[in-house]
C-alpha cells in the first residue's frame, strides 16, 4: 500500500514539474505575422463593417468604418453560382435585401440587382438606405477600395461544401492580385476550411482558429494545461461566455498570448463590457458600433 502511494506521489510530482517547466518557458511571443501590430489598447474591429451604423457588409458600412479609422474591417464571404466572391453574412439574400434565394444559386448579375440597404433601419426605425444604390459588394471591390486597411474575413461554413475548393482558390487569387497577404486574417468556424486555405496559400496568410481548435484550447486552459497546447492558428475569435464558461478572463488571454496567439472578442456592443475587455488586455474587440468603442477607448 505504501509503495503504491509512493508511486502515485512520484507521478503527481513529475506531472507538476513538467507543467511548471512548460509554463515557465512559454512556446513563443505572439505571432509576428505582418497582419498583427502592436498597439496601445485593443484593436478596433468593425463587425460586418459596423452594422449598427450602416447596412452590414456593404461599401457604405466599410466607408463609414474607414472614416472612423478603425483598425480592421470584418466581413463574411460566400461564392455565387458563377464563381464570384461576394460579401454577405447569410447563405441567402432574404434578411438583408429586397430579394430572396440562396447566394450560391444566384449569378453575380442577379446579386447585383438587389438593394442591400433595403432592410436596414436607423436608430429611429427609418429605412434610410432604401433605394439609395447600396449593393452587395464583391471581395474584389472591397480589396480595391480599402487596400490600405486590415481585413478579417470569415469564409462561411454555410456555403455549399462542393464549392469550398473554388471559394478558397478564388480567395487566394484575389489576395495575391491585390497584394493583401499581409493585410488579411482568414477565419472560419470550420477547422478544415482553415487548414485547406492554409495549405493553398502556403502559410503566407494569417489564419484564425476554428471552432474545434478554440474548444481544444479553452478546455486545456480550464484544466490548467494550456502550457501543453500547440497552436495551429494565429488568433482566436471568442465570445465572452460559451457553454457556461467565462471567456472574458485575463488568464485566458495571457495563456493564449504565451502560446503565440492573439485574442479577439465578439460581438461587443455594451460600453461596460468594452471597458472590461480593455482592462483585461484583449488584443482586439469586434463591435457593431465602432464609434462607441472608439469613444470608450478615448476616455479610458
Amino acid at each position: 500500500m505504501k509503495k503504491t502511494v509512493k508511486i502515485i506521489g512520484i507521478l503527481l510530482i513529475s506531472v507538476f514539474m513538467l507543467w511548471f517547466l512548460l509554463f515557465l518557458f512559454p512556446l513563443s511571443s505572439k505571432s509576428s505575422h505582418a497582419f498583427f501590430e502592436d498597439k496601445e489598447g485593443p484593436l478596433v474591429i468593425a463587425h460586418r463593417g459596423g452594422k449598427a451604423i450602416a447596412p452590414e457588409n456593404t461599401l457604405a458600412a466599410f466607408r463609414n468604418a474607414a472614416e472612423l479609422d478603425v483598425d480592421i474591417l470584418e466581413y463574411d464571404v460566400h461564392i455565387t453560382a458563377d464563381g464570384h466572391l461576394v460579401v454577405i453574412h447569410d447563405d441567402t439574400v432574404d434578411r438583408t435585401t429586397n430579394g430572396s434565394g440562396r447566394v450560391n444559386e444566384m449569378t453575380l448579375e442577379e446579386i447585383k440587382a438587389l438593394d442591400a440597404g433595403y432592410q436596414f433601419k436607423d436608430a429611429k426605425g427609418d429605412f434610410v438606405f432604401r433605394n439609395s444604390g447600396v449593393k452587395i459588394p464583391t471581395v474584389q471591390e472591397v480589396f480595391s477600395e480599402f487596400n490600405d486597411k486590415k481585413h478579417l474575413i470569415e469564409i462561411k461554413d454555410s456555403n455549399d461544401p462542393v464549392m469550398y475548393g473554388d471559394l478558397i482558390d478564388e480567395m487566394w487569387n484575389e489576395i495575391q492580385k491585390f497584394d493583401m497577404k499581409d493585410k488579411v486574417l482568414i477565419a472560419s468556424f470550420d477547422h478544415d476550411i482553415n487548414l485547406r486555405f492554409q495549405d493553398v496559400s502556403n502559410g503566407e496568410v494569417a489564419i484564425g482558429a476554428g471552432e474545434e481548435e478554440t474548444r481544444q484550447f479553452v478546455t486545456m486552459h480550464k484544466a490548467f494545461l494550456n502550457a501543453l497546447y500547440r497552436p495551429k492558428a494565429a488568433a482566436f475569435q471568442l465570445p465572452t461566455e460559451q457553454e457556461g464558461f467565462n471567456l472574458a478572463d485575463w488568464k485566458l488571454i495571457r495563456g493564449a498570448n504565451s502560446r503565440g496567439m492573439h485574442v479577439y472578442y465578439w460581438t461587443i456592443n455594451e460600453e461596460d463590457m468594452m471597458e472590461k475587455l480593455i482592462d483585461l488586455g484583449a488584443d482586439g474587440i469586434m463591435t457593431d458600433n465602432p464609434r462607441l468603442l472608439l469613444d470608450v477607448l478615448s476616455n479610458n
